[in-house]
């Protein structure tokens, strides 16, 4: 029980620091190799690799995260999270082709999440989340109408 709540701490802990480091790229002071470094921590913490979580499919990510059909909610959200940080993160650098691919694998594991009512503290719902993603998405679609691709 006292490794659970281990866990589960440093999981809601990584939340924190993907949501500060988002800000920190939406405000344009996030250096590139910090990026890299925190999403590889967070995702090794929700129990991926980072560039396996970028190029498996979608389907296949969803059945990464819950292969007995159970999710844990704790780290398919963090995963989440990472994925969508990285999608913003590839938008504010001009590549919204990976941006769509991450915020769309966000999107899947919040999917994943949102009904089992599952958030870490001081979180929005996977519901919140979703809507923020959508809007990414726009923004990527947006942006590869006005570069012509």
């Amino acid at each position: 029980m006292a490794q659970r709540d281990y866990i589960l701490r440093l999981i809601e802990e990584m939340g924190a620091v993907l949501i500060a480091l988002r800000n920190a790229i939406l405000r344009g002071g996030a250096p590139p190799g910090e990026v890299e470094s925190t999403l590889r921590r967070a995702t090794s913490a929700a129990g991926m690799e980072l560039e396996l979580a970028r190029v498996v499919a979608v389907d296949a990510l969803a059945n990464m995260v819950a292969p007995t059909g159970e999710v844990e909610p704790a780290r398919c959200w963090v995963l989440a999270e990472a994925l969508m940080t990285d999608g913003v993160n590839r938008l504010q650098r001009g590549q919204p082709e990976l941006a769509r691919s991450s915020l769309a694998k966000a999107a899947v594991l919040f999917k994943l999440v949102a009904p089992l009512g599952a958030q870490l503290t001081g979180f929005p719902e996977a519901e919140e989340r979703i809507a923020e993603i959508e809007e990414w998405l726009e923004a990527a679609e947006s942006d590869e109408n006005q570069r012509g691709l």
